[in-house]
């Protein structure tokens, strides 16, 4: 199983933009009720709860010592930079944008990743990560421009700047969590942690959940959509994406974010009627293309060329065997 995971970790990974571009999804539905600081105050707390108990129940072993200094250093890195500054900016710039447009521009945060990774890191990358990266960019910034099948620069704004302000400190928090962390503390209890501290610490600034009526105020669907962003993308998906950046580098996994704006597209027709225009479908196909191109390894790529072609050999095969 481990070796399975080992060498197919690049398509596992895949539930990570697939989990992010429902969250843009969610939280459109969130920010019509809740404000920006009490949506991040929910989301948080509660997946903190959640994966708490169980981390105590079966991985213990792994706790963290809470009385080295160091440790207390690099969470409070992750508390401020992926837990308070993203999320801050992302549920503003869903009160002023698309979930699309949203999800776009803050996919562009793998090249702030990768230009701080040769900055301070001194990372080499092959040459295919790079052209992937180029190829897989001009796909999602094709998608967020086009409008009717051409470029529209028009209509942005505040919600834009926010995504901008988003992506910046997500490349932050990747860049920070990889220099900071030592080996022996686990990814696991790091964002649990991450999690709950988050929700304290912006509780007193979350004036809206004190009003007596909020509770009772909030719709059906803002809830649905609290209820699959503290599960789903929050849970499940930053920790993964967590252990990631400590396997593969920063790099690595935020390219995989440029799969999200295609997937939130998508969504955002199915769900707000967006219009879904042949230039999105071009934009979606170019994303996949540098995707595979930067981020798939010669044995996953000889793999899925055989399992294509087994996939063509066996449809030739019924269609003879049907005449």
């Amino acid at each position: 199983m481990k070796n399975f995971i080992e060498r197919f970790f690049s398509v596992i990974f895949l539930i990570v933009p697939l989990t992010w571009g429902g969250s843009f999804i969610a939280g459109k539905y969130v920010v019509q009720d809740i404000d920006p600081v009490a949506s991040v105050v929910l989301r948080f707390f509660f997946s903190g709860l959640i994966m708490l108990p169980g981390l105590f129940l079966v991985h213990r072993h792994r706790h963290p010592n809470f009385l080295e200094g160091a440790f207390w250093g690099h969470l409070l890195l992750v508390v401020l930079t992926a837990g308070i500054g993203y999320h801050i900016f992302f549920f503003w710039a869903l009160k002023y944008t698309s979930p699309t447009n949203t999800a776009i521009i803050i996919a562009l945060n793998p090249f702030f990743t990768a230009f701080a990774e040769i900055l301070f890191l001194k990372k080499r990358r092959a040459g295919r990560f790079y052209l992937g990266f180029i190829v897989a960019f001009a796909g999602a910034l094709w998608v967020n421009l086009a409008r009717g099948g051409r470029l529209d620069f028009s209509n942005l704004g505040w919600g834009e700047l926010f995504c901008l302000i988003a992506a910046l400190f997500w490349s932050i928090y990747s860049i920070t969590a990889r220099l900071t962390k030592k080996q022996e503390w686990d990814s696991l209890w790091i964002n649990a942690y991450n999690y709950l501290l988050t929700g304290l610490l912006l509780i007193p600034f979350a004036g809206q959940m004190f009003y007596g009526h909020f509770w009772s105020s909030v719709s059906g669907p803002a809830w649905l959509g609290m209820g699959y962003m503290i599960i789903f993308p929050t849970a499940i998906s930053y920790t993964f994406f967590y252990i990631a950046v400590q396997r593969k580098g920063p790099a690595w996994p935020s390219t995989f974010i440029y799969l999200v704006p295609s997937i939130t597209a998508n969504l955002d027709y199915l769900f707000f009627k967006a219009p879904l225009t042949s230039a999105m479908v071009l934009g979606t196909s170019l994303v996949v293309l540098g995707l595979l191109i930067g981020n798939i390894g010669k044995n996953q790529m000889e793999w899925l060329q055989s399992r294509v072609k087994s996939l063509i050999l066996r449809i030739v095969g019924h269609r003879h065997n049907s005449s």
